[in-house]
């Protein structure tokens, strides 16, 4: 299952903008202002139409606001289709200014409600023990702000429970920490039930999170909570640090790969829950990370969750150096609409490539360093040895012996040699 298409008419910056996604992976690239939240938000609102139906058909999902709608022009439309079993789902929701008049089939869910029907005859047959597609949209702001370890008012443990604050709820991570708690609290249950013999096995669903973790994070394991006092603690590198000791990256990455592999665990009480359907939305994945995990986070993705499809944002190069071309959009604001283009090339290039090539940058050294870096060699072509020699120790004290800096100085000795 995968989004197709995308078209939006009107919405925000983007007067008519039609993308044809890629099955698995998709990252958005593009200066701050280019449409890449636009896009995110985009699919997300109708994203929330599919999981609001499976709960009830016939539930409405988000709204167009009427302040994203282009403005000068009267309505707006989004406009998805996706891909299960071969089968193309597609569905349409518009807005029109107050005072306006809908155009025709400005909102069309025909298509959309016989393939909830068709997921909810199956929850009904099976008793909920189904497998059904995740959806899930982590914005920028997410961040493990404060563990949360309290029971929730309501713990319901069914199905429906993977759309908990999946696209528009909060992104501190609060009910994933909760959730933990409460299946290690039924799984230590299981254990002491038994006796600690062999037909103990341990929580399916926080199998599932603990094997996820492992893939991206070898150093890390152990995750568990303690009672005396109430914490959560993770092993790294043989050492225990309770969560809220760790950095914003690598409390951010825990949690969100957590959290992919909880709402897959809920969704797939059948086969490997790793493997089951899903669309995932993430706001600048490289959010946090030190350039290391940058690069591993697209590979480990698509590797630990085959089945689910990603639609990411990012202002990294080194996230970029690692994905394929096909795989890449690099959008524009135009004074009128979003543009969207794909580069020749990406995976394998050196991030001084990705950033002049993909990202516009002209070069990758601040533009001063660069003019003094020019004058130095005019000077030295034009003769002006001494000269250059002095402006060469003074830019080695402002950034040190930098390559081109040697270069230069072994131009002028070739010159003083030549000219002796």
């Amino acid at each position: 299952m995968h989004i197709k298409t995308l078209s939006l008419h009107n919405y925000r910056g983007a007067q008519s903008l039609t993308m044809e996604l890629q099955p698995r992976l998709n990252v958005l690239v593009g200066c701050n202002g280019a449409g890449k939240s636009t896009v995110l938000d985009a699919i997300a609102l109708m994203l929330s139409w599919t999981i609001s139906r499976i709960r009830s058909l016939g539930k409405k999902g988000n709204s167009i606001s009427e302040e994203d709608i282009k403005i000068g022009e009267p309505n707006t439309s989004i406009e998805i289709s996706f891909v299960d079993d071969d089968k193309q789902v597609k569905w349409l929701v518009g807005k029109s200014r107050q005072g306006h008049s809908a155009y025709l089939n400005f909102s069309d869910f025909s298509s959309l409600n016989k393939y909830i029907e068709k997921i909810q005859a199956s929850i009904t047959a099976t008793k909920g023990q189904t497998n059904i597609p995740i959806f899930i949209f982590y914005p920028v702001g997410r961040a493990v702000t404060k563990i949360s370890l309290d029971p929730r008012q309501k713990q319901t443990f069914d199905l429906m429970e993977v759309y908990d604050q999946a696209l528009t709820g909060s992104s501190t991570f609060k009910t994933f920490f909760q959730w933990f708690r409460e299946r290690e609290d039924l799984e230590n249950e299981s254990r002491k039930f038994l006796n600690y013999s062999h037909d103990f096995i341990p929580d399916p669903q926080l199998e599932a999170v603990r094997s996820a973790l492992k893939h991206f994070l070898p150093d890390f394991e152990n995750l568990n909570v303690r009672r005396n006092p109430l914490r959560m603690e993770i092993q790294k590198r043989g050492q225990f640090f309770t969560i809220n000791q760790l950095s914003d990256g690598e409390k951010c990455l825990i949690a969100m790969i957590s959290d992919i592999a909880r709402r897959l665990a809920i969704a797939n009480p059948i086969g490997n829950p790793l493997e089951g359907d899903g669309i995932v939305l993430i706001d600048e994945i490289d959010l946090h990370l030190h350039p290391t995990w940058q690069r591993m986070i697209i590979p480990q993705l698509v590797k630990v969750f085959p089945n689910c499809q990603f639609i990411v944002s990012t202002h990294s190069p080194h996230v970029l150096t690692h994905v394929q071309p096909d795989n890449i959009f690099l959008l524009t604001q135009t004074p009128d609409n979003i543009t969207v283009t794909q580069p020749s090339a990406s995976y394998g290039k050196t991030v001084d490539r990705i950033l002049e090539d993909l990202m516009g940058l002209d070069t990758t050294r601040p533009q001063q360093v660069s003019q003094d870096l020019h004058h130095i060699y005019q000077l030295i072509d034009q003769g002006q040895l001494p000269v250059a020699q002095q402006a060469i120790t003074e830019m080695k004290a402002a950034i040190g012996n930098d390559p081109e800096l040697v270069k230069a100085e072994v131009l002028i000795r070739r010159k003083e040699i030549i000219g002796r």
